[in-house]
């Protein structure tokens, strides 16, 4: 597809006329050009009629409006969705994550390790979560310069830090109750899934020896402790079975006490995602 033209407009700002050789119609749509004003992307066939084209944007005002309506109010509500400002607070069970104000003109780090002691089944039982709070000026900029990429990065670090320090004492209790044997255990930043489990096989003159390691996303810390206790057992579950046969969901439901089903369908709500954990804040 080529930009063919860059058209000036008065109420959209431009037109950009792209031209693709499967077209077979006009179609339109928004484009952030950077400007106040959003723009419109209009898509022709190979050979078009720019006043054909231009009658059309005309006879479609209305309707394009609306559209870039629309589109202007999605974005001003996934922006706000995720901004981080005095309002951004996350509290699961494990880790509570806020900004205050505070008296110094710094931006000051206040941290708190969990309190965590363990019930008759050995299963870890979270008596006060772990405190990461961003203590910064009154008068504070949210929005000055990086400030939202260098918080969002702050946040990640903090979480990684305290995944660290929790799950994998929890993963590593499950394993060694299941008579597992792990090879590596890393805490990634990975936004596409909860965890992994791969293997490699070492071999010696004697024997072949095959080594488990597991991958869990730092996100996995903020699910509720029973979700985490999901992600855990299906990792551990791969050193069995290495893909999801009905042999694996079988292990997996039996070690989840036949709720597998009904805690995935609950994970289903969550994304590897920081901003997917922000507490909604309620209007005074």
């Amino acid at each position: 597809m080529l930009c063919d033209k860059i058209i000036e407009d008065r109420e959209f700002g431009h037109l950009y006329i792209i031209v693709n050789a499967r077209a077979v119609r006009y179609t339109f749509r928004p484009a952030n050009d950077g400007t106040e004003k959003i723009g419109v992307r209009v898509t022709v066939p190979s050979r078009y009629d720019l006043k054909d084209v231009l009658q059309s944007v005309e006879r479609m005002r209305p309707q394009l409006n609306a559209m870039l309506q629309k589109s202007q109010a999605s974005k001003s509500e996934a922006k706000k969705q995720t901004h981080i400002d005095w309002d951004f607070r996350i509290e699961s069970d494990c880790l509570h994550i806020s900004f205050v104000k505070g008296t110094s003109q710094k931006v000051l780090f206040h941290k708190e390790a969990a309190q965590i002691d363990r019930n008759e089944q050995g299963e870890d039982i979270v008596l006060k979560p772990a405190v990461l709070q961003f203590v910064c000026p009154p008068d504070f900029d949210f929005d000055k310069g990086d400030r939202q990429a260098m918080f969002e990065r702050a946040i990640i670090e903090g979480v990684r830090l305290h995944a660290k320090i929790q799950l994998l004492p929890r993963l590593l209790a499950y394993a060694n109750r299941n008579g597992i044997q792990l090879n590596e255990v890393k805490i990634n930043s990975s936004k596409g899934r909860w965890g992994s489990c791969s293997l490699r096989k070492k071999r010696t003159l004697l024997k072949t020896q095959i080594l488990h390691n597991i991958n869990l996303s730092l996100f996995t810390l903020l699910l509720p402790m029973h979700l985490q206790k999901l992600i855990l057992l299906h990792e551990l579950t791969h050193t069995f079975y290495m893909d999801h046969s009905p042999a694996f969901h079988a292990k997996l439901d039996a070690w989840l006490g036949g709720k597998e089903a009904e805690l995935e369908k609950e994970l289903k709500k969550y994304k590897t995602t920081i901003f997917s954990f922000v507490k909604d804040v309620k209007p005074k």
